[in-house]
């Protein structure tokens, strides 16, 4: 497993040297932010710079090789400019699952209300709908297929429950305890992606019927 503390110790330290006052925020999310990394997860970093361009792109991707383990770094980069003028509903799980190393996320984007949440997880919904209806109809490894699928819907379903309750969960073990029916069955396929491979045609059929009638469900119930 990967020395998270020292890695982003080191990585903020080099991104400071490298973009000085152009660097205005750097943080991380996903598993490693949420306690739930294992040795195969990605170290998913957000950095934001005043300017953005080539020249910057490339000076991060020396700092990317520069580092431990570079092969599992990944994330999210933008301009201040971009940021501010994002749409909302997808600024919501950054906003909500970054972790700062440096600099406030808070003093870059607006305010994102449930209304945001409800647009995310609308487009989410819709997305997942679409994937998951393409991939069971042409996928040559539709189990392959459903873990991307039941990775997603997790982001779905935080963002459904943000804008039904206003409450953030990070985890998806959090969530699942405050969840019933379809959701909580999703969830705990989420919780449990290691046994997608071993499904019978029968079980996977069932994982996407679920799915496709949950996302189904969101997308025209959220107008």
């Amino acid at each position: 497993m990967v020395d998270i503390d020292s890695w982003l110790g080191e990585i903020s330290k080099k991104l400071g040297d490298t973009f000085k006052e152009n660097l205005v925020f750097a943080g991380y999310q996903g598993s490693y932010r949420r306690g739930e990394a294992t040795e195969n997860s990605d170290i998913d970093m957000v950095v934001v710079l005043k300017t953005l361009g080539v020249k910057e792109l490339c000076s991060y991707k020396e700092i990317i090789k520069s580092m431990p383990y570079s092969e599992k770094a990944c994330g999210f980069i933008c301009s201040k400019n971009e940021l501010e003028n994002w749409s909302k509903y997808e600024l919501f799980r950054l906003y909500y699952d970054t972790l700062p190393i440096f600099g406030d996320m808070k003093k870059l984007i607006p305010e994102i209300t449930t209304q945001d949440a409800k647009i995310a997880a609308k487009i989410g919904a819709e997305n997942i709908y679409h994937f998951a209806c393409h991939s069971f109809l042409y996928s040559s490894t539709p189990k392959d297929a459903l873990k991307d699928l039941i990775k997603g819907i997790v982001f779905v379903i935080q963002a459904k429950y943000f804008f039904e309750t206003g409450e953030f969960v990070l985890t998806k073990k959090s969530l699942y305890d405050k969840l019933e029916g379809t959701e909580k069955q999703l969830l705990y396929q989420a919780l449990n992606k290691e046994n997608i491979e071993d499904f019978t045609i029968e079980q996977t059929e069932k994982i996407y019927s679920m799915l496709i009638d949950f996302c189904s469900a969101i997308i025209n119930q959220y107008n």
